[in-house]
């Protein structure tokens, strides 16, 4: 009898540490709710990016865009940023990799089809490529944040305007 009592126990000890270990890996949250266990990046997400001078902090004004991150690591990209006149700047594709438990990186580029003037306070870019480069970190289940630094190539590979930004976005449902 005692020996079948030592089992149940045995069992019952295993379940509870099973569980506990269950529960800690999946990132059940904590009596103040600041412990959880970010969704995957995968899907679309809409975001506000707010542009910024890199040196002086000087920010413009928030416009929207959408990331989209595939299961293989591929990244796809649009903004709606008043900065480009219509029809200047491609949709940007990349790619983007963990790098710790809620934190990715991604990369990504896009054309710029022509050039363009400045108009109003945003500067005017040279046709060629825009290159992102962002890091990303859940700030919730469905949010995440990123920084990010891009640059600005003309037809020759010639670096003609760089800058900082930073976003905020939810998982699109």
């Amino acid at each position: 009898m005692k020996s079948g009592t030592f089992n149940r126990r045995r069992v019952a000890g295993a379940v509870a540490a099973t569980m506990v270990l269950a529960l800690a890996q999946t990132g059940v949250a904590g009596a103040h709710g600041q412990d959880f266990r970010p969704a995957s990046l995968v899907g679309t997400w809409r975001v506000q990016v707010t542009t910024y001078n890199c040196a002086t902090g000087a920010e413009n004004p928030a416009f929207p865009a959408y990331l989209t991150f595939g299961a293989d690591g591929t990244l796809v990209e649009t903004t709606a940023n008043p900065a480009f006149v219509a029809g200047q700047r491609s949709p940007g594709h990349g790619s983007w990799e963990r790098t710790g438990h809620n934190s990715w990186r991604a990369a990504s580029e896009a054309f710029l089809l022509f050039s363009s003037t400045a108009h109003g306070p945003f500067p005017g870019f040279a046709a060629g490529v825009q290159r992102l480069e962002q890091s990303i970190e859940f700030t919730g289940r469905d949010r995440i944040s990123s920084e990010a630094f891009t640059e600005f190539f003309d037809t020759a590979g010639t670096v003609t305007f760089s800058g900082c930004a930073r976003a905020v976005g939810t998982r699109f449902e």
